[in-house]
Parts: C-alpha cells; sequence; structure tokens
C-alpha cells in the first residue's frame, strides 16, 4: 500500500506540472471509480460520460489545491459527487413534497446482481436518485443530505422512502 501511495503522490506533483502523461495515467487509473459514481446519478451511460467529464476538468483544474496526493481517490470521488449533485442544481431537477408523514422502507439489497441495481437507480426520478445515492451509497446523513440538496430534512427522509419503496418495485419484479 505505502509504495501505492508514493506513486499517487510522484502521479500527482506531475499532473500539477500538466504532464500530459501523468494526468492520462491518473485518468485512466481513477476513471472506472468515476464512472461508476457518475452512473449511479445519471439516468444514462451518456449522461454518466458528460458528468464524468466535467469531473475530470475540475480535477485537473484544481489539483494543486490537493493536500494529501495519497488520498487523491477520495478526493477525485467527492469531485464527482459534487459535480453530479451541481448539475441537478442547475437543471433544477431537485424539487420535491414535504412528506414527512411518509412510512419508512428498507431494501433488502443482497439477492441482486450490481448491474440490476445501477439500472434500478438510474430509473429513479432525479431527486430520488440524487437523495438514495448520497444517504445510502455516500453514507450522509439524511440532513447532511438537506444541506447539500437544500432542502428540509424531513423532505429528504421522506424522498428516501419513496426512492426506497420505488426501487423495491422495480427490483422484485
Amino acid at each position: 500500500m505505502k509504495k501505492m501511495s508514493e506513486e499517487y503522490t510522484q502521479l500527482v506533483k506531475k499532473c500539477c506540472k500538466r504532464d500530459e502523461r501523468a494526468m492520462r495515467s491518473l485518468y485512466e487509473e481513477m476513471a472506472p471509480m468515476a464512472m461508476g459514481v457518475c452512473m449511479r446519478y445519471s439516468r444514462s451511460r451518456e449522461e454518466a460520460q458528460d458528468l464524468m467529464q466535467d469531473g475530470f476538468i475540475k480535477v485537473f483544474e484544481k489539483l494543486r489545491s490537493l493536500k494529501d496526493p495519497e488520498k487523491v481517490g477520495a478526493w477525485i470521488h467527492q469531485i464527482m459527487v459534487n459535480v453530479c449533485i451541481d448539475s441537478f442544481h442547475s437543471r433544477k431537477e431537485l424539487r420535491c413534497l414535504d412528506d414527512s408523514d411518509a412510512e419508512p422502507v428498507t431494501l433488502p439489497l443482497d439477492p441482486f446482481a450490481m448491474e440490476e441495481i445501477v439500472a434500478a437507480i438510474q430509473q429513479l426520478p432525479p431527486h430520488q436518485r440524487a437523495v438514495f445515492n448520497l444517504v445510502e451509497i455516500e453514507g450522509y446523513s439524511c440532513e447532511e443530505t438537506a444541506q447539500r440538496l437544500r432542502q428540509k430534512a424531513s423532505a429528504v427522509r421522506a424522498t428516501l422512502c419513496r426512492a426506497k419503496a420505488a426501487l423495491r418495485g422495480m427490483l422484485n419484479n
């Protein structure tokens, strides 16, 4: 692991000097993870590719601000999440109703293949998709998610319940 972190440190330093080989190498190393993040937030592969492209533009613009090059993977992951959420804000797709009386629902994910789960998540309306990803995949609390999406925590909880119910319906069929 130490060898890998040293390699990332060197790679990031070269990227900061605009070394095209290093930039391509970093992109190739991190693209699968970044695409996975973007796929969960998008409706299609094409939309995910656009989001990932936007994300990598930000990565290379802001790479000099990275304090710990060993954590470049986590840093890129967070940038991808932020790009996806910013995209929803710019399209005004994060509107929802405050339905604080919604009944909590749990979703058993174990029996399904990952491709089926991602495909089902992509079918959710944009707001439900964003809330589900932030809470269930990224691990944010409902309160943190509400703050990021500029909504009430009760609205986030209700939306999460609806998203889980919708996913259950899609995956049980």
